[in-house]
């Protein structure tokens, strides 16, 4: 998450009085799962493609923007290299996918370049298997943490036109066919939720409208509904404004594939928090703004956080900064940047010793938004 300064809205609104009015109407070609949606139906956009042939066709349209985006990308990672760019690799193509061993032996796992696979909820692919990371400057990166290594998967280009100026990633979640969900806002309240590739950070607008000025803007992570289920549900917190940051937010839920968010209950503990969850059905939220800092697991019914917690240092967190968070290996990896950091550094939390170290200083990237799918291992490999 990312806890912006300043915003555009004059620049905004002095564009928009000198641009002319687009003709057609507003609605999504395309809904979450890359359906035809509601509005073009109405319309007879749709014509006689069906609807998994228009998903085909929306991911293969958006495959050149993506491998475009890429090659952009690199140059924008060697710019923003530091004493650790040995360990981020700024490859395009195939090379920019996760370097898993046997990962293109795996007949499960998706060829480069091509539309993503929508799988049963109980298969997942090699890719979904590790940590995802969005930067403020919207590039999309994998991570293996048993090896500190980031490589660029490629620059998002969800936000388009006049939103372009002002809208940039806020936090973000992965799911069990390795999907990634990123909320966006404008600096000050939430412009919508897209759909990107973790192939090749092609991005597709998907119907998430804000349910209510409390369910705003949020962190958010997958959980599986039980222990080893292969079900899964998207969590939130969330709160309105400024007030995100301060106040008791909302645990709330965001189902599919409407993408309608449900408010489930008040969280016991203040301030806003980035969520991760696991295959075993728990949920858990870094609140590193908070009095004290912490990582604590949360009730996905009450919204209590006395199940388990770990207390962060003052003196390294304690403000909100900019934020992500993500379960792996039966671990906690969190992703910092506050304000005396130039850039984020990766704390690991051991949750036997409850210590939290820096693996890895100075990334070179400002993370704001982190996700694990409930694939990912739960205890060390």
């Amino acid at each position: 998450m990312r806890l912006s300064s300043s915003l555009f809205v004059l620049l905004v609104a002095a564009l928009a009085a000198c641009s002319a009015p687009v003709s057609g109407g507003g609605g999504l070609l395309l809904d979450a799962h890359g359906a035809c949606s509601a509005d073009a139906k109405a319309a007879d956009l749709c014509g006689n493609v069906t609807e998994t042939d228009a998903s085909a066709t929306a991911d293969a349209a958006t495959a050149t923007d993506g491998a475009a985006a890429q090659a952009d990308g690199a140059d924008g990672a060697d710019s923003a290299a530091t004493d650790d760019a040995a360990v981020v690799d700024s490859g395009t193509g195939d090379d920019a996918l996760p370097d898993l061993d046997g990962f293109f032996d795996n007949p499960d796992a998706d060829a480069g370049g091509g539309a993503d696979t929508i799988l049963p909820s109980g298969d997942c692919p090699e890719r979904a298997k590790i940590v995802y990371v969005v930067t403020a400057d919207a590039k999309l990166y994998s991570f293996q943490p048993d090896k500190l290594l980031f490589k660029l998967v490629g620059t998002l280009g969800c936000a388009t036109g006049l939103a372009a100026l002002t809208d940039t990633p806020f936090s973000m979640s992965v799911d069990r066919q390795a999907n990634a969900w990123v909320l966006y806002w404008d600096g000050a309240n939430a412009t919508g939720i897209y759909k990107v590739s973790t192939l090749n950070a092609s991005c597709a607008p998907t119907t998430y409208k804000t349910a209510s000025p409390n369910l705003d803007i949020f962190g958010m992570g997958f959980s599986a509904n039980g222990p080893g289920q292969t079900d899964e549900t998207l969590f939130v917190i969330a709160g309105s404004g400024t007030g995100y940051w301060t106040g008791f937010d909302t645990l709330a839920s965001i189902s599919f594939p409407g993408l309608k968010a449900s408010a489930i209950n008040t969280v016991d503990f203040a301030g806003g928090a980035e969520l991760t969850g696991n295959g075993k059905g728990e949920l858990y939220g870094f609140f590193a703004g908070s009095s004290p800092p912490s990582v604590r697991q949360i009730d996905k019914v009450t919204g209590k956080t006395n199940v388990k917690s770990w207390n962060l240092p003052t003196s390294d967190f304690g403000d909100q900064g900019d934020v992500a968070f993500a379960q792996w290996g039966g671990a906690f990896y969190l992703f910092y940047q506050g304000p005396a950091d130039t850039s984020t550094n990766v704390w690991l939390l051991d949750t036997t010793t409850g210590v939290a170290t820096i693996v890895k200083a100075n990334t070179g990237m400002t993370i704001v938004g982190a996700g694990v799918s409930s694939c990912a291992p739960t205890a060390a490999p």
